[in-house]
């Protein structure tokens, strides 16, 4: 069987709240022709479990070890870390535990942070409780945040801002973070079993021939 082709539709960018909605409106547009996938600037395409094990993990891994003093704080503070809902210490490192679940948001950052410390760099959660480690809202107190905020995605450098797209994206996380690049990736594809997919095909090469689309 031919293998499917897929073509990029959009960068969608944060989806947050809107992330039913969208995937409702993309299953009414294309049916069950299209996925979310991160293509790199070097036009790599990686899936869900690519992007977590080979930028989530390895960016966290080496935050931790650039930051001895703030490792050894996590480690003595937290029995685990978790993002937006409670999890047992199971599902805190499970990549799939709380993604793409139903009427939940996606949750995975956390998954990545104790990975890192434990599996890459060999330190064992010494605390007594789960720790969250969630962004604070924009405009709120600090004081109010969540204590392990320094851990958010959007704070945390990539180690290949090279790979981030070249795109105008803004939001809450910092240029050049884990979460830049994963938002940046991030793009709608939709395959050639869809009418939508020739039609796109031409107009991008009417563009290339410098006509009008």
């Amino acid at each position: 069987m031919k293998e499917k082709e897929w073509i990029t539709v959009e960068h969608p960018g944060y989806l947050g709240r809107k992330k039913e909605l969208m995937y409702r409106t993309w299953n009414s547009e294309y049916g069950c022709y299209w996925r979310l996938v991160w293509e790199l600037a070097d036009k790599t395409v990686l899936d869900y479990e690519e992007i977590f094990s080979r930028i989530y993990v390895p960016g966290y891994a080496g935050y931790l070890l650039n930051n001895p003093k703030e490792t050894l704080w996590l480690a003595a503070t937290a029995s685990y870390t978790y993002d937006k809902d409670l999890i047992t210490r199971e599902q805190a490192f499970d990549p799939n535990a709380l993604y793409e679940k139903p009427n939940t948001p996606n949750q995975f950052h956390n998954v990545a942070l104790n990975i890192a410390l434990e599996y890459n760099l060999g330190v064992r959660f010494a605390g007594e409780n789960p720790l969250q480690v969630r962004e604070g809202k924009p405009g709120t107190n600090p004081d109010d945040w969540p204590i392990g905020w320094r851990f958010s995605p959007g704070r945390i450098p990539t180690i290949r801002p090279d790979l981030i797209p070249n795109i105008n994206l803004d939001g809450w996380w910092k240029k050049g973070s884990i979460e830049d690049l994963y938002q940046k990736a991030k793009v709608l594809q939709i395959n050639d079993r869809t009418p939508h997919y020739h039609r796109l095909i031409r107009q991008q090469k009417e563009k290339e021939d410098g006509g009008d689309v």
